[in-house]
């Protein structure tokens, strides 16, 4: 018995020991969530009456070279009394916010049993609790857009109280805490979607805090901020973490090759290379496989989903640092044998930025047309082109057809408002919205969202077809919940980058920038869209066989659910009279008929707007036909062959290789 009791009693003083020795980590982790709750929480802080980052800055040597649990805690006593006393409340404030709106209050740390705060400091931290009120803070501002900044939100002295270049005046290690802080206190407080994260951000910050303190080099700094904002899951905060003065990883150097994720390949849309071909895919990129690349760059990439991920290695896995680098490339052609080729990068800014459009339109008919009419008398409108002022005459010409076909596998111009109370036969919500609560940092309202008017003389009757895919981004993906919401709309194609609402950003130093999606975007019933996308009623995804012969297969599906099915005689002649072969052709394609009851034929080769690009007018002694078009000048895409006898006629695809 005595062994048992002495053995416990070890147990204890041992544990009682470690509780007495925090670790270097324990105390900046535990230091962050103080300074941060203070800096928003507290009656001086708040408003800025104490200047809180030079706090922090000088009490951190007594918080690093604490010894034990009594000398940490002193240190952060030594804190709280420098934001001085924190004003009592007379007033009382029920805590009446559902769950659902206050996911990033979090207290637990506070009073947890596993902390390594001191009574005192306990109670201290309490009472700021108790007694705060919502009210106007200094930290942040909603922004009024009286300036040219189009952020959400406003840091105002985030933004600019560290005045160092990390790359020229590479802070110190108390500097570069502070810095790290304010980041991810920022994020605590104001990032709406910290409840769905792979890593919760405690974790991120108590696996990062060291590493903050310790690297040595801006570098090696800024690849670290690339890691932090990874774990926040959300494709804007990738394009809002950058540095002026390091590139992008890989690199901004690109060759003339454009890339698509299809059939679990990276595969050629666009290319200029010779030896690599619209269809290709490619096996590896300086000697790492596709697989090796992505695991490469999932550590610095910041992504709600992998169909966004793999949209943007189809760039960075051939991105270089240098101009006129050399990329050595192994391609699969549509025969399966591999074969090498080296590809020269150039400055992305430097090529024509329609090359990167992605592969959307098909024979390049559609990439310059704002809207039309395509074959079946169905409306199509290109949202990337559209632009606010046009909306009204697009309309216009497109209100009776019937569907619209509205493409937004692009970045749209702010135009789906407009068209909604065009289109809307009445009031309709289509979304809500978590908003941050600036004046009670960690919580949030609901803001819901309507178009439309009641009464609407001249709503679209027609069927509402959307394209989408990973292109779909941000205003994007709100423009398909807005044209998703009219009755019986469809959306069609593939997964969205699960990003929507809108951005704040900011300076971290004068050569590190930040930011993140401020607003949580749902639907109506509650349903989020972030890290999900716009969920298509229509799941379609290109093929290497249609990248190669340059179809469209998203689109071919919306053309069917509109009733204008391309792939057979939807007009009046039977299919069994005419031929149309090969079917995909290279050069030649033949037209055949049999047995048609006239003499006069007309054969016309169109696009897809039905701008005639070849045409034939026949007088015939017989009934049938025997007929061919050199397509070789025209471009690989899919093209309609019309043979018109009489009152008679018949529609077909075609693709040119």
């Amino acid at each position: 018995m005595k062994r048992i009791i002495l053995f416990f009693s070890l147990c204890i003083i041992c544990g009682h020991s470690f509780a007495q020795s925090p670790t270097l980590q324990q105390k900046l982790y535990y230091t962050c969530k103080v300074w941060g709750f203070v800096k928003y929480y507290h009656s001086n802080v708040s408003t800025c009456n104490v200047n809180w980052d030079s706090v922090l800055v000088s009490v951190l040597p007594a918080i690093e070279n604490a010894a034990n649990d009594s000398e940490f805690n002193d240190a952060l006593d030594t804190m709280l009394a420098a934001a001085g006393t924190m004003a009592l409340s007379t007033t009382y404030f029920p805590d009446t916010l559902p769950a659902n709106l206050k996911f990033n209050r979090d207290w637990g740390w506070i009073d947890s049993s596993t902390s390594i705060l001191r009574n005192d400091v306990q109670i201290q931290l309490d009472t700021i609790k108790n007694n705060f009120r919502p009210h106007a803070e200094c930290w942040v501002e909603n922004n009024t857009y009286t300036t040219s900044y189009i952020g959400d939100l406003i840091f105002p002295y985030d933004d600019t109280e560290l005045n160092v270049n990390t790359y020229l005046s590479y802070p110190n290690e108390n500097n570069r805490l502070l810095m790290f802080f304010k980041y991810w206190n920022v994020v605590r407080y104001f990032y709406p979607y910290t409840y769905v994260l792979d890593t919760p951000w405690d974790s991120t910050l108590n696996n990062y805090v060291l590493p903050i303190a310790n690297v040595n080099n801006s570098y090696s700094l800024y690849l670290l901020y690339l890691k932090i904002a990874t774990a926040l899951n959300d494709v804007h905060v990738f394009g809002l973490t950058y540095s002026s003065e390091y590139q992008t990883l890989p690199g901004y150097f690109l060759p003339y090759i454009r890339l698509k994720y299809v059939d679990s390949q990276y595969v050629v849309v666009n290319s200029s290379v010779p030896g690599v071909n619209i269809g290709d895919a490619i096996i590896s990129a300086d000697g790492l496989t596709a697989v090796q690349w992505e695991d490469s760059l999932k550590p610095y990439y910041s992504s709600g989903n992998m169909s966004v991920f793999r949209r943007d290695v189809c760039i960075y896995m051939l991105g270089r640092q240098n101009n006129n680098a050399h990329v050595s490339l192994v391609v699969e052609d549509s025969t399966g044998t591999d074969h090498t080729v080296t590809a020269t990068c150039i400055n992305w800014y430097a090529i024509d930025p329609s090359f990167f459009q992605g592969y959307i339109y098909p024979a390049d008919s559609l990439d310059t047309i704002k809207w039309t009419t395509l074959h079946c008398d169905i409306g199509y409108v290109n949202m990337g082109l559209l632009q606010d002022s046009e909306v009204n005459a697009m309309y216009n010409d497109l209100q009776n057809k019937s569907a619209i076909i509205f493409d937004l596998r692009n970045y749209p111009n702010g135009t789906a408002w407009d068209i909604a109370n065009l289109i809307y036969p009445s009031s309709m919500q289509f979304s809500k919205l978590t908003t941050p609560d600036i004046t009670y940092p960690g919580t949030y309202y609901w803001y819901y969202d309507s178009l439309g008017y009641n009464g609407n003389p001249i709503p679209y009757t027609g069927k509402v077809i959307i394209l989408m895919n990973e292109e779909t981004q941000s205003q994007a993906e709100f423009s398909c919940m807005i044209l998703g919401a009219m009755p019986g709309a469809v959306k069609v194609g593939s997964q969205t980058s699960g990003a929507d609402g809108n951005v704040s950003y900011w300076n971290l130093s004068q050569d590190l920038y930040a930011g993140f999606t401020t607003l949580g975007v749902f639907y109506p019933n509650g349903d989020s869209t972030q890290r999900i996308g716009i969920v298509p009623d229509t799941l379609v995804y290109p093929t290497k066989a249609g990248i190669r012969h340059g179809d469209d297969e998203v689109l071919d599906k919306a053309l069917s659910i509109a009733g204008c099915n391309l792939y057979t005689n939807h007009l009046t002649i039977p299919a069994t009279i005419v031929k149309v072969y090969p079917n995909p052709a290279n050069d030649i394609v033949t037209v055949e008929t049999k047995n048609l009851n006239t003499l006069t034929f007309t054969i016309n080769i169109t696009d897809i707007t039905g701008r005639i690009l070849l045409q034939k007018e026949i007088e015939n002694s017989s009934k049938n036909i025997f007929t061919s078009f050199d397509i070789k000048p025209l471009a690989a895409g899919m093209y309609f062959v019309t043979v018109k006898a009489g009152a008679q006629q018949y529609v077909t695809k075609i693709v040119k290789e």
